[in-house]
């Protein structure tokens, strides 16, 4: 559903003098008088420092397109700038609609869309290129193993139930960032009129002695403050939660972050989740735990005390014909936990163990070792590639 309309302006200028003391990726500039909405707000990006720029421009969605000409598109970045003696040089220009939309379903049959095709969403938070390489990373572990016959049919099931709620949350976060700044115009006053001249007057009272002036600036750090759910929302990029079958739950809810959930990360190992970073370290070598899975394999990780978990992964890797990659985390083994980092975020015992996905979202966790680690191993890849139990019988709750 298209909301707004939008225009891209790539072009060359020097500005230099009024950038480089006060350098950034991303600029909002206010001009008023525009041709949308009287408020005349647009972003400059930098693309080259600092010759190269990108402007993002509205315009009513309502009416007609605007016909991208060189002179239209130098007018909006001399408009922009504020000198219209700075040669510009044109490089291209598109309109683009500004949309609300997401797909409930990510799937049918034998036919998977992912990025752009399922959610589509302004420009807002940085949300858009990340999503689509992780619904691609999500679909591509799961292709393979369904297509090799080591998954059955069933995993891909999981795309959908996956992916489909992170793209509803991304397309709601960045939608809500564009209505954040609202808090903007309305601290600098210029929703009060559609009169140039006074929004102008409006926004240099921000500047004047006196109790009146002094709220507005008060409103006005406010309102940019409010932006962190724009620039600051790290518990949106990476704190997506699966459920689904190809996660085996146990038994603990949903983690509930502290602070706040869309500003903040909070890791966890709880199955569903992406593995915590945390650093380790090889030999002289210092790595992430993210480096160790990965690369199209499984990963189960586990400390001193977890050795059965590491005989089980190859027992169970080669009767599934699934690649695990097992390693001990402590002093000792196969990586250092120099600062304790790891030991502060795995939430299971030292003998526990933490199984990976190829997308290094954990699949499985056990706080301890278990009496038959093998056929709790089996039974929980056997859930994660929809193929159930090929190894064992018995208790088959994978916990």
């Amino acid at each position: 559903m298209g909301v707004a309309g939008s225009v891209n302006i790539v072009f060359e200028a020097d500005l230099t003098r009024y950038v480089a003391h006060r350098p950034s990726t991303l600029y909002w500039v206010l001009q008023t008088g525009a041709d949308v909405g009287g408020i005349g707000m647009g972003l400059v990006r930098c693309v080259r420092p600092w010759h190269e720029w990108l402007v993002v421009w509205g315009y009513d969605i309502d009416r007609e397109p605007p016909n991208l000409t060189e002179d239209y598109a130098r007018r909006i970045a001399h408009h922009l700038i504020g000198d219209d003696s700075i040669p510009v040089t044109i490089k291209s220009s598109s309109a683009w609609t500004v949309n609300h939309l997401y797909a409930e379903k990510y799937h049918n049959g034998r036919v998977f869309c992912a990025g752009d095709a399922v959610h589509r969403h302004p420009p807002s938070n940085g949300l858009g290129s990340n999503t689509s390489i992780q619904d691609a990373y999500n679909l591509a572990w799961k292709l393979k193993l369904v297509l090799s016959g080591t998954a059955g049919p069933g995993l891909l099931e999981s795309y959908s139930a996956e992916r489909a709620p992170v793209g509803r949350q991304i397309v709601t976060r960045a939608n809500q960032s564009i209505g954040d700044t609202r808090r903007i115009f309305e601290a600098l006053g210029l929703l009060s009129t559609e009169d140039p001249e006074q929004m102008q007057l409006n926004m240099a009272a921000r500047k004047l002695p006196g109790a009146e002036a002094e709220k507005q600036r008060q409103l006005l750090r406010e309102a940019i403050d409010f932006k962190n759910y724009e620039f600051n929302t790290h518990g949106v990029e990476l704190d997506q939660r699966y459920q689904s079958g190809a996660v085996v739950p146990d038994g603990t809810p949903v983690p509930v972050n502290p602070r706040d959930h869309e500003l903040y990360h909070y890791p966890t190992t709880w199955p569903g989740a992406k593995l915590p970073h945390a650093w380790l370290s090889r030999g002289t070598a210092q790595l992430s735990t993210l480096d160790i899975g990965g690369r199209g394999r499984f990963a189960l990780l586990t400390g001193i005390g977890g050795e059965p978990w590491i005989h089980a992964a190859g027992v169970v890797g080669a009767a599934l014909d699934v690649e695990i990659v097992a390693v001990t985390i402590g002093p000792g083994g196969d990586y250092e936990d120099l600062y304790g980092d790891w030991a502060a975020l795995r939430e299971v015992e030292s003998a526990g163990c933490v199984l990976l996905r190829p997308d290094n979202y954990v699949g499985f966790r056990s706080s301890g070792v278990q009496p038959d680690p093998e056929h709790a191993l089996a039974v929980a890849l056997g859930r994660i590639l929809a193929v159930g139990t090929r190894m064992t019988s018995g208790d088959d709750d994978g916990q």
